[in-house]
């Protein structure tokens, strides 16, 4: 009999242990979930603040190239003019 109640006793303070445990192990999950939310958060800034910084190098580089010396910037502008004049044949080629 004796050794019944001290099976039940030991089994008894067993399972307080695996609650007491499973409660800690969903407490840290928990605070594991908000981590990982708050830097998926913050990688996201990062990737629009990077493609920010991207796009201000290329209208950069485009603006140095540009300011390039007379004859060549004269080149640039006169090969944009032309794209845009056949961009325009595009658009009215679509539009009959």
């Amino acid at each position: 009999m004796r050794s019944i109640t001290s099976q039940v006793a030991a089994l008894r303070a067993k399972t307080e242990k695996i609650l007491h445990l499973q409660e800690t192990l969903q407490s840290d999950n928990r605070v594991l979930r908000k981590q990982n939310a708050e830097l998926e958060s913050k990688v996201a800034q990062l990737e629009n603040d990077k493609k920010a910084i991207e796009e201000k190098y290329k209208v950069l580089r485009i603006a140095k190239s540009l300011a390039g010396d007379g004859e060549k910037n004269l080149a640039v502008k006169l090969k944009i003019n032309e794209l845009v004049r056949e961009i325009d044949k595009c658009i009215a080629q679509l539009n009959k």
